[in-house]
Protein backbone atom coordinates (compact mmCIF):
# COMPACT_ATOMS: atom_id res chain seq x y z
CA UNK A 1 0.00 0.00 0.00
CA UNK A 2 1.85 3.29 -1.00
CA UNK A 3 0.30 6.35 0.11
CA UNK A 4 1.48 10.50 -0.92
CA UNK A 5 4.20 11.31 1.29
CA UNK A 6 1.70 14.51 1.93
CA UNK A 7 -1.61 12.90 2.22
CA UNK A 8 -0.01 10.20 4.84
CA UNK A 9 1.14 13.44 7.08
CA UNK A 10 -2.61 15.19 6.49
CA UNK A 11 -4.05 11.71 7.95
CA UNK A 12 -1.95 11.01 10.86
CA UNK A 13 -2.31 15.39 11.71
CA UNK A 14 -6.38 14.65 11.03
CA UNK A 15 -6.35 11.29 13.59
CA UNK A 16 -4.79 12.90 16.06
CA UNK A 17 -7.30 16.21 15.30
CA UNK A 18 -10.08 13.86 16.04
CA UNK A 19 -8.66 13.18 19.27
CA UNK A 20 -9.06 16.87 20.75
CA UNK A 21 -4.73 16.81 20.14
CA UNK A 22 -4.33 20.85 18.94
CA UNK A 23 -3.50 20.98 15.59
CA UNK A 24 0.21 22.34 15.66
CA UNK A 25 0.86 19.62 17.95
CA UNK A 26 -0.51 17.00 15.72
CA UNK A 27 1.17 18.17 13.25
CA UNK A 28 4.65 17.89 14.79
CA UNK A 29 3.71 14.59 16.00
CA UNK A 30 2.59 13.69 12.11
CA UNK A 31 6.01 14.96 10.44
CA UNK A 32 7.74 13.00 12.88
CA UNK A 33 6.25 9.37 12.43
CA UNK A 34 5.37 9.79 8.64
CA UNK A 35 9.59 11.04 8.49
CA UNK A 36 10.34 7.81 10.31
CA UNK A 37 8.45 5.52 7.83
CA UNK A 38 9.99 7.48 4.77
CA UNK A 39 13.75 6.95 6.67
CA UNK A 40 13.45 3.02 6.98
CA UNK A 41 12.14 2.63 10.43
CA UNK A 42 8.32 1.43 10.77
CA UNK A 43 8.51 0.43 14.20
CA UNK A 44 8.07 4.31 15.09
CA UNK A 45 6.05 5.16 12.14
CA UNK A 46 2.28 6.12 11.87
CA UNK A 47 1.92 2.37 12.63
CA UNK A 48 2.15 3.93 16.45
CA UNK A 49 -0.94 6.13 16.12
CA UNK A 50 -3.35 2.86 17.28
CA UNK A 51 -1.33 2.74 20.56
CA UNK A 52 -1.40 6.33 20.75
CA UNK A 53 -5.06 6.28 20.49
CA UNK A 54 -5.11 3.94 23.55
CA UNK A 55 -2.90 5.97 25.59
CA UNK A 56 -4.42 9.00 24.67
CA UNK A 57 -8.49 7.69 26.04
CA UNK A 58 -6.74 6.01 29.44
CA UNK A 59 -5.39 9.28 30.07
CA UNK A 60 -1.36 9.02 29.96
CA UNK A 61 -0.67 11.22 27.68
CA UNK A 62 -1.56 14.97 27.81
CA UNK A 63 -3.09 15.95 24.12
CA UNK A 64 -1.88 19.74 25.08
CA UNK A 65 0.87 19.19 26.75
CA UNK A 66 3.81 21.83 25.89
CA UNK A 67 6.99 22.27 26.79
CA UNK A 68 7.76 24.20 30.40
CA UNK A 69 11.43 25.55 31.03
CA UNK A 70 12.32 24.34 34.49
CA UNK A 71 15.96 26.14 34.39
CA UNK A 72 17.84 28.72 31.98
CA UNK A 73 21.46 28.90 33.44
CA UNK A 74 23.26 30.23 30.03
CA UNK A 75 24.77 26.65 28.10
CA UNK A 76 22.32 24.42 30.63
CA UNK A 77 18.91 24.39 29.44
CA UNK A 78 16.61 21.90 31.91
CA UNK A 79 12.44 21.72 30.51
CA UNK A 80 9.60 19.45 31.89
CA UNK A 81 7.60 18.27 29.15
CA UNK A 82 4.27 18.15 30.63
CA UNK A 83 3.90 14.54 30.08
CA UNK A 84 2.55 16.14 26.14
CA UNK A 85 3.15 14.33 23.04
CA UNK A 86 7.60 13.96 22.86
CA UNK A 87 7.58 14.54 19.08
CA UNK A 88 6.83 17.96 19.78
CA UNK A 89 7.95 18.65 23.52
CA UNK A 90 11.39 16.74 22.15
CA UNK A 91 11.61 19.01 18.89
CA UNK A 92 10.46 22.22 21.08
CA UNK A 93 13.61 21.38 23.53
CA UNK A 94 15.95 20.76 20.77
CA UNK A 95 15.15 23.88 18.86
CA UNK A 96 16.06 25.90 22.20
CA UNK A 97 19.44 24.09 22.24
CA UNK A 98 19.69 24.36 18.80
CA UNK A 99 19.61 28.19 19.65
CA UNK A 100 22.18 27.98 22.45
CA UNK A 101 24.99 26.32 21.15
CA UNK A 102 24.65 28.76 18.33
CA UNK A 103 25.12 31.45 20.60
CA UNK A 104 27.40 30.37 22.77
CA UNK A 105 28.96 26.89 21.18
CA UNK A 106 27.58 24.48 23.49
CA UNK A 107 24.54 23.81 25.05
CA UNK A 108 23.93 20.55 28.24
CA UNK A 109 20.05 19.98 27.70
CA UNK A 110 17.61 18.16 29.84
CA UNK A 111 14.36 17.02 29.30
CA UNK A 112 12.06 15.29 31.62
CA UNK A 113 8.54 13.68 32.09
CA UNK A 114 7.74 13.27 27.97
CA UNK A 115 5.47 10.92 26.10
CA UNK A 116 7.08 8.60 23.68
CA UNK A 117 9.87 10.64 22.20
CA UNK A 118 10.06 8.82 18.87
CA UNK A 119 12.93 8.30 16.87
CA UNK A 120 15.94 9.89 18.34
CA UNK A 121 17.37 10.35 15.17
CA UNK A 122 15.43 12.78 14.00
CA UNK A 123 16.15 14.76 16.76
CA UNK A 124 20.16 14.09 15.95
CA UNK A 125 19.24 15.13 12.25
CA UNK A 126 17.80 18.53 13.49
CA UNK A 127 20.89 19.39 15.21
CA UNK A 128 23.31 17.97 11.95
CA UNK A 129 21.56 20.19 9.75
CA UNK A 130 22.26 23.06 11.96
CA UNK A 131 26.04 22.52 12.14
CA UNK A 132 26.20 21.08 14.95
CA UNK A 133 26.82 17.99 17.30
CA UNK A 134 24.40 16.18 19.24
CA UNK A 135 24.98 13.58 21.79
CA UNK A 136 21.93 12.02 23.56
CA UNK A 137 20.69 9.55 26.14
CA UNK A 138 17.26 8.21 26.82
CA UNK A 139 15.45 6.25 29.43
CA UNK A 140 11.95 4.95 29.81
CA UNK A 141 10.10 4.83 32.44
CA UNK A 142 6.28 4.55 33.69
CA UNK A 143 5.63 1.35 32.01
CA UNK A 144 7.09 -2.14 32.96
CA UNK A 145 10.81 -3.24 32.04
CA UNK A 146 10.73 -4.53 29.08
CA UNK A 147 14.95 -5.32 28.77
CA UNK A 148 17.01 -8.17 30.83
CA UNK A 149 20.20 -7.09 32.56
CA UNK A 150 23.30 -9.15 31.22
CA UNK A 151 22.75 -12.69 32.96
CA UNK A 152 19.22 -11.68 33.97
CA UNK A 153 15.96 -14.29 33.54
CA UNK A 154 13.55 -11.44 33.33
CA UNK A 155 13.44 -7.93 32.28
CA UNK A 156 14.55 -4.80 35.11
CA UNK A 157 15.83 -2.57 32.22
CA UNK A 158 14.13 -0.75 28.86
CA UNK A 159 15.19 0.00 25.75
CA UNK A 160 17.81 3.36 26.58
CA UNK A 161 18.36 4.77 23.49
CA UNK A 162 21.82 7.06 22.40
CA UNK A 163 22.06 8.87 19.60
CA UNK A 164 25.02 10.67 18.10
CA UNK A 165 24.58 12.80 15.02
CA UNK A 166 26.89 15.37 13.23
CA UNK A 167 27.17 17.31 10.12
CA UNK A 168 29.73 15.68 7.68
CA UNK A 169 31.40 18.07 4.69
CA UNK A 170 30.98 17.89 0.83
CA UNK A 171 27.53 17.68 0.59
CA UNK A 172 27.13 14.16 2.09
CA UNK A 173 24.49 13.18 4.19
CA UNK A 174 24.93 13.91 8.23
CA UNK A 175 26.19 11.13 10.70
CA UNK A 176 23.33 9.57 12.45
CA UNK A 177 23.69 6.75 15.02
CA UNK A 178 20.58 5.79 16.75
CA UNK A 179 20.15 2.99 18.40
CA UNK A 180 18.43 1.12 21.72
CA UNK A 181 20.46 -0.71 24.11
CA UNK A 182 18.26 -3.34 23.75
CA UNK A 183 19.26 -5.90 20.69
CA UNK A 184 15.98 -4.54 18.99
CA UNK A 185 13.55 -1.52 19.73
CA UNK A 186 9.84 -3.15 21.70
CA UNK A 187 7.74 -1.51 18.47
CA UNK A 188 10.24 -3.34 16.07
CA UNK A 189 8.95 -6.26 17.58
CA UNK A 190 5.61 -5.16 17.69
CA UNK A 191 5.80 -5.17 13.88
CA UNK A 192 7.92 -8.50 13.65
CA UNK A 193 4.95 -9.90 15.72
CA UNK A 194 2.15 -8.24 13.18
CA UNK A 195 4.10 -9.15 10.50
CA UNK A 196 4.51 -12.74 11.53
CA UNK A 197 8.44 -12.54 11.50
CA UNK A 198 11.05 -14.06 13.77
CA UNK A 199 13.42 -12.28 15.91
CA UNK A 200 17.33 -11.93 15.01
CA UNK A 201 18.92 -14.52 17.18
CA UNK A 202 20.03 -13.09 20.49
CA UNK A 203 17.41 -10.84 20.69
CA UNK A 204 15.29 -12.28 22.96
CA UNK A 205 13.67 -14.40 26.17
CA UNK A 206 10.78 -16.25 26.51
CA UNK A 207 8.84 -15.68 30.18
CA UNK A 208 11.36 -18.94 31.36
CA UNK A 209 14.72 -17.19 30.41
CA UNK A 210 15.08 -19.17 27.87
CA UNK A 211 16.33 -18.10 24.15
CA UNK A 212 13.58 -17.17 21.17
CA UNK A 213 13.11 -15.61 17.77
CA UNK A 214 9.65 -15.34 18.51
CA UNK A 215 8.78 -11.75 18.76
CA UNK A 216 4.89 -12.43 20.25
CA UNK A 217 7.26 -13.87 23.73
CA UNK A 218 7.34 -10.02 24.74
CA UNK A 219 3.85 -9.93 24.86
CA UNK A 220 2.32 -13.16 26.79
CA UNK A 221 1.65 -12.94 30.39
CA UNK A 222 4.14 -13.04 32.10
CA UNK A 223 5.38 -11.77 28.98
CA UNK A 224 9.16 -12.49 27.74
CA UNK A 225 12.11 -10.13 27.60
CA UNK A 226 14.21 -8.17 25.11
CA UNK A 227 18.36 -8.56 25.78
CA UNK A 228 20.74 -5.48 25.74
CA UNK A 229 23.00 -6.19 22.36
CA UNK A 230 26.50 -6.85 22.31
CA UNK A 231 26.16 -8.37 25.76
CA UNK A 232 27.57 -6.95 28.71
CA UNK A 233 28.43 -4.31 26.79
CA UNK A 234 25.21 -2.93 25.75
CA UNK A 235 24.21 -3.58 29.40
CA UNK A 236 26.72 -1.56 30.48
CA UNK A 237 25.55 1.50 27.87
CA UNK A 238 21.86 1.16 28.83
CA UNK A 239 22.71 1.64 32.28
CA UNK A 240 24.64 4.91 31.88
CA UNK A 241 21.86 6.32 29.53
CA UNK A 242 19.36 5.32 32.62
CA UNK A 243 21.16 7.30 35.09
CA UNK A 244 22.09 9.90 33.09
CA UNK A 245 18.73 10.62 31.15
CA UNK A 246 17.05 9.58 34.70
CA UNK A 247 18.76 11.58 37.36
CA UNK A 248 20.21 14.77 35.70
CA UNK A 249 16.26 15.25 34.57
CA UNK A 250 15.15 15.54 37.44
CA UNK A 251 12.72 12.37 35.94
CA UNK A 252 12.80 9.44 37.49
CA UNK A 253 14.52 5.86 36.75
CA UNK A 254 12.97 2.29 36.24
CA UNK A 255 13.40 1.65 39.75
CA UNK A 256 10.37 -0.25 41.20
CA UNK A 257 9.62 2.89 43.93
CA UNK A 258 8.34 5.44 40.79
CA UNK A 259 4.95 4.58 39.12
CA UNK A 260 4.98 2.02 36.17
CA UNK A 261 1.59 2.81 34.87
CA UNK A 262 1.72 1.22 31.63
CA UNK A 263 2.97 4.01 29.29
CA UNK A 264 6.19 4.96 27.99
CA UNK A 265 7.65 8.35 29.62
CA UNK A 266 11.09 9.59 28.61
CA UNK A 267 13.35 11.41 29.75
CA UNK A 268 16.47 12.63 27.93
CA UNK A 269 20.41 13.94 28.62
CA UNK A 270 21.51 15.25 25.41
CA UNK A 271 24.63 17.34 24.95
CA UNK A 272 24.62 19.73 21.74
CA UNK A 273 28.67 21.31 20.32
CA UNK A 274 29.15 23.36 17.39
CA UNK A 275 32.18 21.73 16.30
CA UNK A 276 33.77 24.83 14.07
CA UNK A 277 34.13 27.02 16.74
CA UNK A 278 37.94 27.57 16.87
CA UNK A 279 40.65 28.48 14.09
CA UNK A 280 41.07 24.56 13.09
CA UNK A 281 37.85 24.28 11.98
CA UNK A 282 39.56 23.85 7.73
CA UNK A 283 41.47 21.37 9.42
CA UNK A 284 38.79 19.19 10.76
CA UNK A 285 36.82 19.57 7.75
CA UNK A 286 39.07 18.16 5.53
CA UNK A 287 40.27 15.30 8.30
CA UNK A 288 36.23 14.42 8.45
CA UNK A 289 36.42 14.26 4.72
CA UNK A 290 39.66 12.35 4.29
CA UNK A 291 38.14 9.82 6.90
CA UNK A 292 35.02 9.04 5.25
CA UNK A 293 36.74 8.99 2.13
CA UNK A 294 38.73 6.28 3.76
CA UNK A 295 36.03 4.25 5.18
CA UNK A 296 33.98 4.03 1.70
CA UNK A 297 37.47 2.81 0.34
CA UNK A 298 37.29 -0.27 2.15
CA UNK A 299 36.61 -3.74 0.25
CA UNK A 300 33.04 -4.87 1.18
CA UNK A 301 32.81 -8.61 2.24
CA UNK A 302 31.33 -10.78 -0.45
CA UNK A 303 27.67 -10.07 -0.84
CA UNK A 304 27.95 -6.79 0.50
CA UNK A 305 27.77 -3.99 -1.79
CA UNK A 306 30.18 -1.28 -0.22
CA UNK A 307 30.75 0.38 3.25
CA UNK A 308 28.68 3.14 4.78
CA UNK A 309 28.88 5.11 7.34
CA UNK A 310 25.68 5.55 9.51
CA UNK A 311 23.11 7.54 8.31
CA UNK A 312 23.56 6.70 4.29
CA UNK A 313 21.10 4.01 5.07
CA UNK A 314 18.33 6.92 6.50
CA UNK A 315 19.19 9.19 3.16
CA UNK A 316 19.03 6.41 0.74
CA UNK A 317 15.76 5.30 1.87
CA UNK A 318 14.43 9.59 2.11
CA UNK A 319 15.51 9.47 -1.48
CA UNK A 320 13.54 6.11 -2.43
CA UNK A 321 10.50 7.14 -0.54
CA UNK A 322 10.98 11.24 -1.58
CA UNK A 323 7.07 11.74 -2.35
CA UNK A 324 5.17 8.48 -1.47
CA UNK A 325 5.13 6.08 2.09
CA UNK A 326 4.93 2.31 1.64
CA UNK A 327 2.76 0.45 4.30
CA UNK A 328 2.43 -3.38 4.66
CA UNK A 329 -1.01 -4.55 4.52
CA UNK A 330 -1.42 -5.02 8.36
CA UNK A 331 -0.34 -2.10 9.28
CA UNK A 332 -2.22 0.04 6.77
CA UNK A 333 -5.62 -2.34 7.90
CA UNK A 334 -4.66 -1.28 11.54
CA UNK A 335 -4.00 2.55 10.48
CA UNK A 336 -7.61 2.42 8.42
CA UNK A 337 -9.45 0.94 11.56
CA UNK A 338 -8.50 3.53 13.72
CA UNK A 339 -9.91 6.60 10.89
CA UNK A 340 -13.06 4.79 10.62
CA UNK A 341 -13.10 4.37 14.56
CA UNK A 342 -12.74 7.82 14.66
CA UNK A 343 -14.31 9.04 11.68
CA UNK A 344 -11.10 10.22 9.59
CA UNK A 345 -11.56 9.04 5.83
CA UNK A 346 -8.08 7.12 5.03
CA UNK A 347 -6.48 8.28 1.78
CA UNK A 348 -6.66 7.02 -1.48
CA UNK A 349 -3.43 4.87 -2.16
CA UNK A 350 -1.19 5.63 -4.80
CA UNK A 351 -1.77 3.76 -8.36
Amino acid sequence: MKIALADAIAYGENLLCAQDVPRDIARDVAEHLAESDRVGYTSHGLSILPNYARVLKDGFVRADGRLQLLTDNGSFLAFDGDNGFGQHVGKMAVQAAIARTQELGSCILTLRRSHHLGRMGHYGEMAAHAGLILLAFTNVINRVPTVAPFGGARACLTTNPLCFAGPLPGGRPPLIVDMATSAIAVNKARVLAAKGEQAPPGSLIDAEGKPTNDPHALFTDPPGALLPFGGHKGYAMGLVAELLAGVLSGGGTIQPDNPRQGVATNNMFAVLLNPQVDFNASWRTHEVDAFIDYLHACPPQPGVDRVQYPGEYEAANRALNHDAISFAPAIWANLKQLGDDLGVPAPAPLT
